[in-house]
């Protein structure tokens, strides 16, 4: 793995936040793809399904070798192998991270396509390639923000598999005053629903699985005191793939071409949220939602499947 120039960028004085985020960006895209192995084994993917609920391989059924893993289970692969010592402050990994005065992340959404005629199985020994797509600065109501796209392509021994692009938005330190967010209305009917409560095991085995210690998801005391939300917040990719599982389950759909989703809104633990779906007008595509404990829309994405 070659290194991030994160550390060794210095701000000269003529330089705006926006010039030094694009060296970055170019510093990153010439110097910085990692390589990294796995083994698809069934025991993973049984504690995804016992953390998850709701599939078969729940309980002591791990599954066989050479069963199709799940749309998004792939989370529970590829962890990041990083000390302690290594992670940021907030306990995330450093690998693309932004230069000063970024400092605080969000999850923003993923994209995710899947070679439908080579899925990921149990028992695949699988190489994931992880690159710098683009890096962007935007503004918004909490100032100048910086949002980075990573590329993360996954094969196995038959060839590509599949690509996740997920989003992440960088902030600067923000005041010591508590998160606001708007409360975005739903227009849509659904067609099917459900709501859960994440409670903070749900969080906790999430995290351990996929060896995420962003501590936003399980320290209390640093996501309201040093972040300033009003608790510990569900996982971005966990919101992905509770909305995955859920269409899949009311539609039998197991096969998906891609999915995209975003999130608008932060989650929280043992605060329920509702989940929601409908066919959307082409006969191949499905809708998909997620509301806070409040009614408000917290997550939006959609689904095409193989049909």
């Amino acid at each position: 793995m070659l290194p991030v120039l994160t550390k060794n960028l210095t701000r000269p004085r003529f330089y705006s936040t926006g010039q030094l985020l694009q060296q970055w960006e170019a510093e990153t895209k010439s110097n910085c793809v990692e390589t990294t192995w796995d083994e698809i084994t069934g025991s993973q993917f049984n504690l995804l399904a016992n953390t998850l609920g709701g599939s078969e391989y729940v309980d002591e059924k791990v599954p066989k070798e050479g069963t199709n893993v799940p749309p998004c289970w792939h989370h529970a692969y590829f962890p990041p192998r990083t000390q302690e010592g290594n992670l940021a402050s907030d306990g995330y990994e450093t690998s693309y991270f932004p230069p000063k005065p970024f400092s605080q992340r969000m999850w923003v959404g993923a994209k995710l396509d899947w070679n439908v005629e080579n899925p990921l199985k149990v028992g695949d020994q699988v190489k994931m390639i992880t690159a710098l797509d683009r890096a962007e600065l935007r503004q918004g109501r909490m100032g100048d923000s910086a949002m980075v796209w990573i590329n993360k392509d996954i094969e196995n021994e038959h060839g590509w598999s599949m690509r996740e692009q997920r989003c992440l938005v960088y902030h600067p330190e923000q005041e010591k005053k508590s998160v606001v967010t708007r409360g975005i209305t739903v227009k849509k009917k659904a067609e099917f629903s459900k709501t859960i409560t994440p409670s903070s095991i749900l969080l906790f085995r999430y995290s351990a699985l996929t060896f995420n210690s962003h501590k936003i998801h399980f320290d209390h005391e640093y996501a309201t005191k040093v972040e300033n939300h009003p608790a510990c917040l569900v996982h971005g990719p966990l919101s992905g793939t509770l909305l995955l599982d859920f269409l899949i389950t009311k539609t039998g759909q197991k096969k998906m071409k891609s999915f995209e989703y975003k999130c608008l809104t932060p989650l929280y633990v043992n605060m329920p949220l509702t989940l929601f779906g409908k066919k959307s007008n082409d006969p191949d595509r499905y809708e998909v939602w997620i509301t806070d404990h409040l009614g408000h829309l917290a997550v939006k994405g959609s689904a095409t499947v193989v049909v």
